[in-house]
């Protein structure tokens, strides 16, 4: 019989997937923090698409701005508030498209 396998350490881990999954997690915990603490209450839907926002958010802006910050906190800081907001950008942007698509249809005419 052989012994079991070591699990994996911190080190093992590559960076990047490191990172990609610190990123995750700060937005996720940013807009899970922000609904618990709201006084209305969503379906199950829209949380996981706006957490899901708020984690590729996190994610693409840590990583975008990994090279302009010396500290490490500050790029984690940067990727939290910006998952923090990006959840009210989306729905504003969708609106815009909205408003825009329909901008363009024409009455029908019975």
């Amino acid at each position: 019989m052989s012994a079991l396998p070591t699990p994996p350490t911190p080190e093992d881990v590559p960076a990047g997937l490191r990172d990609i999954a610190i990123g995750i997690a700060i937005g996720a915990a940013s807009w899970l923090i922000r609904y618990f603490c709201s006084t209305e209450k969503r379906s199950l839907g829209y949380i996981a698409r706006r957490t899901a926002t708020a984690s590729l958010a996190a994610v693409l802006i840590g990583a975008a701005c990994k090279g302009y910050f010396n500290s490490e906190g500050m790029a984690f800081g940067a990727a939290g508030a910006g998952a923090y907001a990006s959840p009210e950008i989306l729905d504003w942007a969708l609106g815009w498209l909205r408003e825009h698509a329909n901008k363009g249809k024409s009455p029908s005419k019975d």
